[in-house]
This record gives C-alpha cells, sequence and structure tokens, in this order.
C-alpha cells in the first residue's frame, strides 16, 4: 500500500512539471514566433512594392525581403494590415541609390489590399 501512494506521489509530482514545461516551451507566444521565422525564410530576396493612387505611382520600396500579414499574440483574428521593411525609392527611378541605402532599410504599412503591389524583380540595379 505504501509503495502505491509513492507511485502516485511521483505520478502526480512529475504531471506536474511536465505540465509546466509544455506551457513553457510550447506558449502562444512561443509558437507564434516559431512560426513567423518560418515564415521569413519563404519571402523574396528583391521584392518591390509599390503604392498607387488614381492609377499613378506615388511610392515605390525596393529590397523588400517579406510582406507580413499582422497579427496579435493573443487574438486568433489578423488585422486589416500589411507591413514590412525596405528601402524607399525616393526619386521613383527602381535603382537604389546611394543616399536611398543611406537611409537604410524602413518600416511601412500597408492598410488597403487594393492600392499596392508586390513582386520579385529578380535584381534591383544599385548606383555605383
Amino acid at each position: 500500500m505504501k509503495k502505491v501512494a509513492i507511485l502516485a506521489g511521483v505520478i502526480l509530482v512529475l504531471g506536474v512539471v511536465l505540465f509546466f514545461v509544455y506551457r513553457i516551451v510550447f506558449a502562444p507566444e512561443r509558437i507564434n514566433i516559431i512560426g513567423r521565422t518560418i515564415e521569413t525564410t519563404f519571402g523574396f530576396k528583391n521584392g518591390v512594392v509599390e503604392f498607387y493612387s488614381g492609377g499613378v505611382l506615388v511610392k515605390r520600396f525596393l529590397k523588400v525581403e517579406k510582406l507580413t500579414t499582422a497579427k496579435g499574440t493573443y487574438e486568433k483574428a489578423t488585422r486589416p494590415y500589411r507591413f514590412g521593411f525596405g528601402y524607399i525609392d525616393l526619386n521613383l527611378d527602381g535603382v537604389l541609390n546611394k543616399n536611398e541605402k543611406k537611409l537604410g532599410k524602413v518600416y511601412f504599412e500597408i492598410p488597403s489590399p487594393r492600392d499596392y503591389v508586390y513582386y520579385d524583380a529578380k535584381v534591383i540595379p544599385e548606383e555605383k
């Protein structure tokens, strides 16, 4: 009888420890980070995002690696915008100039799915 009580106590303690290890390793925040890391590997290397207004090009970002759909950490629903990082093409010539590269990659958001085009340029010319 004593052995059964000790075995039950060990199983109970082991169960509690495994539960907390599971909660730490597989917490929603941790799974979210792992998922975003995997998504990062499947982006474009030379992506271009172009914003249009009335059919006219108004802003362009070069060397965008990926666009991400915003998701809440604790919410299951996606948010109604996308975001990314890229070099801003100040003169809209499609060439990454020295002064544009010096500014570094900037963060941008896309509020509406109708006003932009995202494509892989394969090669983006750079000013020497």
